[in-house]
């Protein structure tokens, strides 16, 4: 394929992804799951006017990587030590109860044990745009990109090795969990850097190189690159406003971030997602994922009250993003087949569009009773 074919593939990619997420935008829904769906529409399931090749696959990676760098970016240390005991228990119910439900259903239905493992990393992750109504809800999701992040670092070292073993798995964790603990040490120190000062071209450039060094690095210790971005973007988060970093990173972001989406729906083989098998399964698993996530939540917040509990396990239900990405790295690795990124792309979809209905009345109900109190 020559260069113009290239670039018109990512034309047609960069069209659709605007024109679904303006679309989506307008119906009040998640934007991201537009843009999924602009690949569908452009890739061999339908229009067949864009194909997986190597160019595309690396563009939609940098994207998975650059929307991980600003989260991490939006993830301050401080956020992270003043968590209550409230968001922390909500985290580490919301990672435990979805990871142990996904894993252990997988292996129900015939998966392997790899597969089993990257649907129950799926159901970890809380959607990078659920952050809204309560301070519980923000300090848990900080929390939970973190503990989502080690889990997710693990079962893709698994992936890469090959070996599922308890010896592989248990250096994994202690690889991932130092990683993020040097990543934190360190950015205390980058925190008092005078980086103005530093032989580089600008501190945006320096930042720039940071991150995607630490996706390098990730990478090649065995981890997922988008943790390495994720703590890039952490070693950063103090001085983010300093020196102005966000809204240049976020427009890189934007470029690259809907390519990756819309790559999602471009590798959908509508025939895996029509099966009866998937269908059910999806449903299954969402329902899962549903239920980990609001009974994590409902457990760890219930001392704020029955309504207020509820609606913090309901926050932290959406999938969005990160599930996404774990669906890709999945696939990519060959840890799951077109069946398996299928079902995990359906709950996604389905607990990304839940969470902003359930979440109105909820907190609706949740004032209400506040207002009556008072």
């Amino acid at each position: 394929m020559h260069g113009a074919e290239h670039l018109l593939e990512i034309f047609y990619l960069l069209l659709a992804a605007q024109v679904m997420a303006f679309i989506f935008k307008r119906l009040n829904q998640p934007v991201v799951i537009g843009e999924v769906l602009a690949g569908v529409l452009v890739g061999p399931a339908l229009l067949g006017l864009v194909h997986e090749g190597e160019i595309l696959e690396f563009l939609a990676e940098l994207g998975a990587v650059f929307l991980l760098f600003m989260v991490g970016l939006e993830t301050r240390l401080k956020d992270i030590l003043a968590v209550g005991k409230e968001a922390f228990l909500v985290a580490v119910l919301g990672v435990a109860l979805p990871f142990l439900g996904g894993y252990l259903y997988g292996l129900e239905i015939g998966f392997e044990t790899l597969p089993a493992l990257f649907l129950g990393t799926a159901l970890v992750a809380t959607s990078v745009g659920a952050r809204p109504y309560s301070r519980i809800i923000l300090g848990a999701a900080v929390m939970d990109d973190v503990l989502g992040r080690i889990v997710l670092a693990v079962v893709n070292g698994v992936a890469e090795t090959g070996q599922v073993e308890v010896g592989a798995i248990t250096r994994l964790i202690v690889l991932s969990v130092v990683f993020v603990g040097l990543a934190v040490f360190l950015s205390t120190l980058i925190a008092r850097l005078p980086l103005e000062r530093l032989p580089v071209g600008s501190p945006l450039g320096f930042a720039l190189a940071l991150g995607v060094g630490m996706a390098a690095l990730a990478a090649s210790i065995g981890l997922a690159p988008i943790v390495g971005a994720f703590l890039g973007g952490m070693l950063l988060s103090e001085v983010r406003e300093k020196y102005r970093l966000e809204e240049p990173i976020f427009a890189i972001e934007s470029f690259l971030a809907p390519i990756f989406f819309a790559m999602v729906g471009v590798r959908l083989e509508l025939s895996a997602l029509a099966s009866p098998v998937v269908l059910v399964a999806g449903t299954v698993v969402t329902v899962i994922a549903i239920l980990g996530k609001v009974l994590g939540g409902f457990l760890g917040a219930l001392t704020q009250g029955v309504r207020s509990a509820l609606t913090v396990g309901v926050g932290m239900a959406p999938r969005g993003e990160v599930g996404l990405i774990v669906a890709a790295l999945g696939l990519k690795a060959g840890a799951v087949n077109e069946e398996e990124y299928a079902i995990v792309l359906f709950m996604v979809v389905f607990t990304t569009l839940f969470a902003p209905f359930a979440l109105k009345p909820l907190i609706a109900w949740t004032e209400r009773e506040r207002a009556a109190k008072e």
